[in-house]
């Protein structure tokens, strides 16, 4: 057969059959209908050939690390991703072509992973569906074969209880001095971990009783990392989201005991961390952790966590009418249920959640007695 341009076109291949070679002549000349854009069936088979090889060598790992590389994550995010891809996604799946990766494939591998870690595994699945999905976006698969039901979400284990503040009470009680306070902003106000422990003298308003939360130090984040404080070795940035940056009022009945640790406790200077270490740069979370430990254990709540006196933070407030929106502000959630784009909190709310919260403690005579010690 000759092309337009005068040249033999010959088929890539023998035919088993006379009809197999007309259907191919008939197919071929279809193509050369339009000259300007024919190429004869060698070259298309080289194209094809060197696609293929593209495709063989775009595997999920090597699409994976690029993945990474060109999102904007935070450094503590990125080191969580890198973990699950090395350890739960790419020991099955890092090898294979994104282009062969199936919707069995993907079920086999969900299949496999250990029950006994039900949230690694939905973080990992949510994982490999966005990169997925991303592939697609990218034109690099046909369609996101990441399609499990509810795989996305973890079953909750054991449900979080809010602490009784009597028992919260006894904590406080049974913790340093130095680190009342913190249980406190943890339990009543409901501040990050993190958030207080970069706390400094210049975010308390003693005379409002409010805190301003700017900054967190990064949770398991590498020392030697840009941003890292020199004397720490920990990385200290801003909240997550926009949302984590506000302002959060002390409930009164703690206003006494805030001055006291500002007098007693707080490093010198308006820089001056709020809770310092023994060198008056961070506190450890070991110390810290050890004797929260000891005091919960004392109480008689051993699985109560730094967290969960946050959480026991939100429920209180949510019991005192707090709106979607109103605890949405005062946790410094990104997001919340669809009501709370028509909600908003405001300061003076906030401040009538800390009274409302005050009033809860002094009716408390666990409470009554402890803070009337200072």
């Amino acid at each position: 057969m000759t092309a337009p341009n005068g040249a033999t076109v010959t088929a890539p291949s023998t035919f088993a059959a006379k009809i197999d070679a007309e259907e191919w002549v008939r197919a071929e000349r279809a193509l050369m209908e339009d000259p300007a854009t024919y190429v004869t069936a060698q070259v298309r088979l080289e194209i094809a050939k060197a696609q293929a090889q593209r495709d063989a060598a775009n595997t999920l790992a090597v699409y994976a690390t690029q993945y990474l590389a060109t999102r904007q994550l935070r450094p503590s995010t990125t080191r969580e991703y890198r973990r699950l891809l090395d350890n739960t996604i790419l020991p099955t799946l890092g090898a294979e072509p994104l282009k062969k990766i199936a919707r069995e494939a993907v079920r086999a591998w969900h299949a496999s992973l250990p029950s006994k870690t039900p949230a690694a595994n939905a973080a990992a699945y949510r994982l490999l569906h966005a990169i997925m999905a991303a592939a697609e976006d990218d034109e690099q698969i046909d369609r996101n074969p990441v399609r499990i039901t509810k795989a996305s979400n973890a079953p909750v284990m054991r449900e979080q209880q809010p602490a009784p503040i009597d028992k919260i009470a006894a904590i406080v009680e049974t913790m340093p001095d130095r680190l009342h306070l913190f249980i406190v902003l943890a339990a009543f106000v409901g501040l990050r971990e993190g958030e207080l422990f970069e706390l400094r003298r210049s975010d308390i308003d003693p005379s409002t009783g409010t805190v301003a939360v700017t900054r967190k130090i990064e949770k398991d984040a590498d020392p030697n990392a840009v941003g890292a404080c020199p004397e720490c070795g920990r990385v200290i940035g801003p909240p997550k989201t926009k949302s984590g940056i506000r302002r959060v009022h002390l409930p009164l009945e703690f206003q006494p005991l805030l001055r006291t640790h500002l007098l007693a406790h707080t490093a010198p200077g308006a820089d001056g961390l709020l809770f310092p270490g023994e060198r008056k740069d961070h506190m450890s979370a070991r110390y810290l952790h050890d004797r929260f430990k000891t005091a919960r254990e004392t109480v008689g709540l051993p699985e109560l966590t730094i967290h969960g006196l946050r959480h026991s933070a939100l429920t209180l407030a949510g019991q005192h009418g707090a709106t979607a929106a109103e605890l949405q502000a005062r946790a410094g959630h990104a997001s919340q249920a669809a009501m709370a784009i028509y909600q908003h909190g405001t300061a003076d709310r906030d401040r009538l959640l800390a009274e409302k919260l005050g009033e809860t403690v002094a009716s408390s005579k666990a409470w009554t007695k402890l803070l009337g010690e200072r």
